[in-house]
């Protein structure tokens, strides 16, 4: 399945876009289970600073889905349409910013061996709300 390319439209109204368009890119290639169809546009941003461009020039009206490196992650054999935003390597950073009120964090073992590599010690794993996961997109 191939879906309509909205690809050159979006390059052509994002000039200072840095990060890379990908038409009907196939997410199975991507995913660790090898399966699934292709995403409408497939978007991989350079940096924050470039997601931030990308989401304010958006025209309203297309899906968007975010997707961090495709582990554990399940695509419909007839593709996603809209935007599929890949947050890579630059959006794995873990923060500790204060005073911060956040529902507690995913646990996993993945933010638990980060926590454990910046020798932060913590008491109970279910109250990590003092982190912030920069792979979640912000708004605002």
């Amino acid at each position: 399945m191939t879906f309509e390319d909205i690809a050159s439209d979006l390059r052509a109204i994002m000039p200072e876009l840095r990060g890379r368009l990908t038409a009907n890119a196939a997410l199975a290639d991507i995913t660790w289970f090898r399966v699934g169809g292709p995403a409408q546009v497939l978007f991989s941003p350079a940096d924050e600073a470039d997601l931030a461009y990308f989401l304010q020039t958006l025209p309203d009206g297309i899906p968007i889905n975010v997707i961090g490196l495709g582990s554990n992650l399940l695509v419909r054999d007839g593709g996603v349409p809209g935007i599929v935003i890949r947050l890579g390597r630059g959006f794995g950073e873990i923060n500790v910013e204060p005073g911060n009120n956040s529902p507690p964090v995913r646990r996993s073992p993945t933010l638990r061996w980060r926590v454990r590599r910046r020798k932060r010690a913590f008491a109970d794993w279910r109250s990590i709300a003092a982190f912030r996961v920069r792979s979640a997109v912000r708004c605002g």
